[in-house]
């Protein structure tokens, strides 16, 4: 009896799913609970429960009527011969949506069967056609109900609705999105002030600024953590926001790069990097770009491309670093901003404090994990000197201060690089 409560032509893994999740000791009163509330045959669940304390390792096979109905998505309903009260069951699939009617079995009597409420099918909405705007407010309801966070940005800026795209079934929670929101949030108030009138943001991405001259010096994976950097296109030019790299904020430098200065964009290999170049300056490279954004950044860029084919370009090389107070253009080696009069860190004060102490320059600078490394170093070296001196072992000392002289010299260049990049505030 317990066994006929089984529809055996269930399938396995759907078998499987059920004896996992309810391996559980429940007692008859329960079973029979469930079963009434479940609308199943109370008489054979009643006699399976008789069988609990024969067949105790089975107890889950009298869940397998009711969780079929859960796990294969098949609504059954009973149905009454309103003449004798015999009870039948019935898949709801198989009844019209205007109803039918059956025959009793027992007394031949007519049944009039009507579908539930739940299963007659809503009449779809027409799909809205595309006129080049966006959709009505159904799909800002739709961002707005995933991620609620976005009701502080400023719709005039940002077009979220093109940066965040929706999924098959009409959501937008994507792992995705989610990691295009959490570059936005950090650099959404920068943004804020950056933007010009009529600017709108329209896609972003995250990457690491490439610089040969880093990998030179030997330090590449020291300075990487400071060259993280959010890409922006706004309808007017590309913005590079420079953030931590945990992505939690803004910090030191700004860059804009207006799309008639760009001349050629690639995807490197892999589409793990993006490749920008200028019709004048050297060209941008930033590394470490998760695929989907390098992909969207480039058909985004060339799409700009496109649409700006024929315009006049530019005759010499537009200021590409920013006023990290005004946010104004600004050329190369400036001490003060000309419109805000904002002081800058200047290179040659950053120099001669690494020369003197390596890591000294870079705490300057506010790099201040990539000082303490060379401070340590610095102190090493400092080290093998002075034990020179007081071992007297002249020769020793002449090459701890050869490797002094030098680890002191590229620091000081490394630190003047870094320096050169763009404009920190004093």
């Amino acid at each position: 009896m317990l066994l006929s409560s089984v529809d055996m032509k269930m399938p396995m893994a759907t078998r499987k799913k059920i004896s996992h999740l309810l391996w559980k000791g429940l007692g008859a009163e329960e079973v029979l609970r469930l079963s009434l509330a479940m609308a199943v045959d109370c008489k054979k669940t009643a006699a399976a429960c008789q069988s609990l304390t024969a067949f105790p390792h089975f107890r889950f096979l009298i869940f397998v009527p009711i969780l079929f109905e859960k796990f294969t998505g098949k609504k059954t309903m009973q149905i009454v011969c309103p003449t004798c009260n015999a009870a039948y069951k019935i898949s709801e699939s198989k009844i019209p949506e205007k109803g039918a009617k059956a025959t009793c079995k027992k007394c031949g009597g007519k049944i009039v069967v009507k579908p539930l409420a739940s299963s007659v099918p809503t009449t779809p909405a027409r799909p809205v056609p595309d006129t080049g705007q966006r959709p009505d407010n159904v799909s800002e309801m739709a961002l707005f109900s995933d991620y609620p966070e976005l009701r502080g940005f400023s719709a005039e800026k940002f077009d979220y609705q093109t940066i965040l795209a929706a999924n098959k079934q009409g959501g937008y929670k994507t792992r995705r999105n989610n990691f295009k929101l959490k570059i936005l949030s950090a650099v959404h108030e920068t943004l804020d002030k950056m933007l010009q009138q009529g600017e709108k943001v329209l896609c972003v991405g995250k990457g690491i600024a490439f610089y040969p001259a880093e990998m030179i010096f030997g330090n590449g994976y020291l300075t990487r953590m400071y060259n993280h950097y959010a890409l922006v296109g706004t309808s007017k030019r590309l913005l590079f926001v420079n953030i931590n790299g945990r992505i939690k904020h803004a910090t030191h430098y700004l860059f804009q790069m207006p799309y008639e200065n760009i001349k050629k964009v690639k995807g490197g290999l892999f589409s793990r990097s993006l490749a920008l170049n200028r019709v004048k300056g050297k060209r941008r490279v930033f590394t470490g770009i998760k695929g989907y954004l390098s992909k969207e950044l480039k058909a985004f860029v060339q799409k700009k491309l496109h649409a700006a084919n024929g315009a006049q370009g530019v005759d010499k090389e537009p200021p590409e670093s920013l006023c990290p107070s005004c946010f104004v253009p600004l050329g190369k080696g400036m001490a003060k901003c000309p419109q805000c009069n904002a002081a800058f860190k200047e290179p040659k004060k950053a120099l001669l404090r690494s020369l003197l102490l390596p890591g000294w320059g870079d705490m300057y600078l506010g790099h201040r994990a990539l000082g303490l490394v060379e401070l340590a170093g610095s102190a090493a070296v400092w080290s093998a000197v002075i034990a020179s001196v007081l071992g007297g072992q002249t020769e020793m000392l002449a090459g701890a201060l050869i490797i002094l002289v030098f680890y002191n010299g590229v620091d000081a260049l490394l630190t003047r690089h870094m320096a050169n990049k763009g404009y920190m505030l004093a």
